[in-house]
């Protein structure tokens, strides 16, 4: 009987080992901060909001250089792969940084984005109406270089900002995580006045983490 007894525990502690638990799965949808150009890969901010978050989350990063929420911009988004992909797959939180690129004078168009970013919601809503829905003004551009193809922060300061914010008052459900407010007086988290370094992905994760760890909780 004793012998039974072990055997059965043993038993039990294989196929509590084998059992995978579901994670909650994060998709980190934007362009090369998402990314994490520059720095490496455990060091971008996807990688290190999992950290923080634990064992229980899972962080998918789905960041891509050099790319636009716009369809008329130089590389819209929403024409790759992996967003294509995307779509397909079930996400329990869905975090979007777009904007950044947009705001090229090539690219940007204020009317046009605001009208993308709400068909983009809608159909986030419509096709993945289970999954909470973060959305992230993009940090501070302190690019000086004023061509028409560099991200420009006129065009975030008086664009994307106030569109983004037009969207959390449409929207009640989705999140905004103001990135802005956070780097604008901090130029030395920067590697090129466009992307975070190290510690700039250190307070991008941070802040992430707090809003996502207060919403959690009231769930």
């Amino acid at each position: 009987m004793k012998k039974l007894i072990v055997l059965i525990i043993i038993l039990l502690v294989i196929i509590s080992a084998t059992i995978k638990i579901p994670r909650i799965r994060i998709v980190c949808l934007g362009d090369s901060i998402t990314r994490g150009y520059m720095v490496p890969k455990e060091d971008n901010w996807v990688s290190l909001l999992g950290d923080k978050l634990g064992d229980d989350y899972k962080t998918v990063n789905y960041g891509l250089t050099s790319r636009t929420l716009l369809s008329t911009g130089d590389y819209p988004y929403m024409d790759e792969n992996k967003a294509k992909r995307f779509w397909d797959k079930k996400e329990d939180i869905v975090i979007i940084m777009l904007g950044t690129n947009d705001t090229k004078s090539i690219n940007w168009d204020y009317n046009r984005f605001e009208k993308e970013y709400k068909e983009l919601i809608d159909k986030l809503l419509k096709e993945k109406p289970n999954e909470k829905i973060y959305i992230m003004i993009p940090p501070k551009i302190f690019e000086e270089d004023i061509s028409i193809d560099r991200p420009n922060n006129d065009n975030l300061e008086d664009g994307v900002i106030p569109i983004i914010n037009e969207l959390k008052d449409e929207y009640k459900e989705i999140k905004v995580i103001d990135l802005y407010t956070i780097t604008k007086d901090h130029s030395e988290l920067f590697i090129d006045g466009i992307h975070p370094n190290e510690n700039g992905h250190k307070v991008i994760a941070n802040e992430i983490y707090k809003v996502i760890e207060r919403g959690e909780k009231h769930v």
